[in-house]
């Protein structure tokens, strides 16, 4: 029997819980940390592989297309958001400090990603 989609999700609740947790005492404290994002964007990535490891396994053309599909659709859509950042700071709708920025766009960055690969795996 293969353990590691479990593995995947004990991972995955632990690095939620991780995030729930900075999340509690940042808000106690008055102030989050910038890596509260990245938990849970780890989070995110491995219960996303834990959906996707039976499927990464068969190392077919559809899964090297997955891939490729998901790492081309996802470019445009964080193209997207950082124009969008970019928009906000610039008219000052929006305070980031240079970490807090590349935080949050790594972290959507991973969830977009593994998300993507979700969603295509499912349709096709």
């Amino acid at each position: 029997m293969d353990y590691t989609p479990r593995a995947f999700k004990v991972i995955g609740a632990l690095f939620l819980l991780m995030g729930v947790f900075l999340i509690v005492v940042g808000t106690i404290g008055g102030e989050w940390p910038s890596m509260i994002w990245t938990m849970v964007s780890l989070g995110v990535l491995s219960f996303s592989m834990s959906y996707l490891y039976p499927q990464f396994k068969q190392k077919d053309e559809r899964m090297k297309w997955i891939r490729h599909k998901a790492v081309f659709y996802s470019f445009f859509v964080m193209m997207g958001i950082m124009a969008g950042f970019h928009f906000l700071l610039a008219l000052q709708v929006i305070a980031l400090s240079a970490l807090d920025l590349l935080s949050v766009l790594l972290a959507l960055n991973i969830v977009i990603v593994f998300l993507t690969m979700v969603m295509l795996s499912r349709r096709y």
